[in-house]
């Protein structure tokens, strides 16, 4: 541990500095498929219909994808840590029968341009029923779903006797906290471009950022691959800032009730 607590030259900027960084948008195959993401407009709906007839026909697009179509594929999971009670809020490829934030992916157009993808991305109609918004952290929950409540799970975390450290303490300090909402920003890039060697069956992903071994068997577990079948290839991102590290599922950080232990006898 020799290096806690000194100043230790960066890495990564040699490369940077010279501009031959590798980012996800550098790397490019022949004949290479671009996506493009079909997002919700809604905070909170039931899913009545997606017509994607429009968009299929479109000059360019190769397949439009929604949630049937990736229906063997299970949901996304936990990449750090565990919780059994969170299971059923893991957040889908693309969205099943409710739309429950704002951005939530509800189909894909793969054409062979950037540009084309986008413009057949705007035909893709989703149509559906608005339902309640929780927006407020102190709300009483209301239905996630037909058998799940937004009340996901209390999870308490302790170190020590912490009831004996309390009735011991020289004062004890009760504060109400309010966290404020948290996204990525445009540094934090978003990109990956995947190829597959059907002679070698290996999948290689360029731009995965964050520990790339766990993110790889995650993904192996949800394509039903070996691990060695998949490669991963981290490549240079604008800056980490931790949006990227949790699962998209949708989430609102309520105000959180803080004790502290002053002293103590």
């Amino acid at each position: 541990m020799t290096f806690v607590g000194r100043s230790l030259p960066r890495l990564e900027d040699g490369a940077l500095l010279a501009g031959t960084g590798c980012f996800a948008a550098d790397v490019s195959f022949a004949q290479q498929i671009h996506m493009r993401v079909v997002r919700s407009p809604y905070a909170h709906a039931k899913i009545l219909s997606i017509a994607t007839g429009a968009a299929s026909a479109a000059t360019g697009v190769v397949a439009v994808w929604s949630a049937d179509d990736v229906s063997d594929i299970p949901p996304i999971d936990f990449r750090v840590g565990r919780i059994e009670q969170l299971e059923p809020y893991r957040q889908p490829i693309l969205a099943k029968d409710r739309v429950r934030y704002v951005g939530e992916p509800v189909a894909v157009v793969f054409a062979t341009d950037p540009y084309l993808a986008e413009d057949a991305a705007e035909l893709v109609a989703l149509k559906v029923e608005e339902l309640r918004v929780l927006v407020d952290a102190d709300a009483e929950p209301h239905a996630f779903d037909v058998s799940q409540t937004t009340a996901i799970a209390s999870v308490r975390k302790e170190y020590g006797d912490v009831d004996t450290a309390f009735a011991m303490a020289h004062a004890v300090v009760a504060l109400d906290l309010s966290i404020g909402r948290h996204s990525g920003v445009p540094l934090e890039t978003r990109g990956a471009v995947a190829h597959f060697d059907a002679a070698l069956d290996i999948l290689t992903l360029y731009g995965a950022a964050k520990v790339p071994h766990a993110n790889r068997n995650a993904l192996a577990r949800m394509l039903g691959r070996e691990p060695t079948s998949i490669h991963l290839r981290e490549g240079h991102v604008g800056g980490g800032f931790g949006a990227s590290a949790v699962n998209s599922i949708p989430r609102t950080f309520s105000p959180a009730s803080v004790q502290c232990v002053l002293g103590g006898r």
